[in-house]
């Protein structure tokens, strides 16, 4: 648990923001365990998955306190996979169909009875929006399957850079990404995905290159002549990728400093 985020340098920073963002997510799942049909078997399983960062952010989060003592729980052995301990449901038993369900545990793998609720005559009723809940490891094959599919165009890399799971990583998202991927165990075809990943990353680059020289051919004056020098070969590398038209881009950025 992070004592003071004034203390943090930016790469911890970072780190923490990142470990929140997952940990809303997993909390938000558990605040719906009323309304999830999955089965608290298979949630349960995906819970006690959550890495060791993001388990110790859950108690500064709202309502995170019994989520964690739950998670603590099923990794002691003190709830079974298929449980959860009544005192910790996250709004407790009302707002679930059948109270005769619960003893000391919680068992959601037996069918519920709808009760009527009652309703003051002068309360408009509004229908309750539609819940739908999306893993984190649904998430990430989400993503996973963007690189799996990339082609080196602008319009991929756009629905790539604009999909939840790559924000929520922020500017630091190639390096998490790549961690990510290197440390999920789960991919069968991590070698694969790696090169997909590096090709991704060095079309981002070029395309950075691209924009860049475009911006500096219409306003030379945004950098000196020898802030231009100093990235030439970085130019070079990547307007190559360009074929005729990165050529003739790099020629015209050659030409501010000859």
């Amino acid at each position: 648990m992070v004592e003071n985020k004034k203390d943090l340098n930016f790469a911890e920073f970072q780190a923490h923001e990142r470990a929140v963002v997952i940990g809303k997510r997993y909390l938000n799942i558990f605040h719906q365990l009323h309304v999830i049909k999955a089965g608290i078997e298979a949630l349960n399983k995906d819970f006690i998955s959550i890495p060791d960062d993001v388990l110790a952010i859950l108690p500064e989060l709202s309502g995170g306190s019994k989520f964690y003592q739950h998670i603590k729980n099923l990794k002691e052995g003190v709830t079974p996979m298929n449980k959860i301990e009544a005192d910790l449901l996250p709004f407790g038993k009302d707002v679930f169909e059948s109270p005769e369900l619960f003893s000391e545990y919680t068992d959601f793998s037996k069918p519920t009875v709808s009760r009527p609720q009652e309703t003051p005559s002068y309360q408009e009723v509004k229908p309750e929006p539609k819940v739908e809940v999306a893993s984190i490891n649904e998430d990430i094959n989400i993503m996973f399957d963007l690189i799996r599919t990339f082609k080196a165009t602008p319009q991929d890399l756009e629905k790539f850079k604009s999909n939840d799971t790559v924000k929520d990583f922020g500017p630091n998202w190639k390096v998490e990404i790549k961690n990510l991927i290197t440390n999920d165990n789960t991919v069968s075809d991590k070698y694969q995905l790696n090169k997909n990943f590096e090709n991704l990353c060095v079309f981002d680059s070029a395309l950075n290159v691209w924009q860049e020289c475009s911006l500096l051919i219409k306003n030379p004056k945004q950098k000196s002549k020898e802030e231009i020098a100093a990235n030439i070969e970085n130019y070079e590398k990547y307007l190559g990728m360009f074929g005729k038209g990165g050529q003739d881009l790099l020629e015209k950025v050659k030409a501010l400093i000859a």
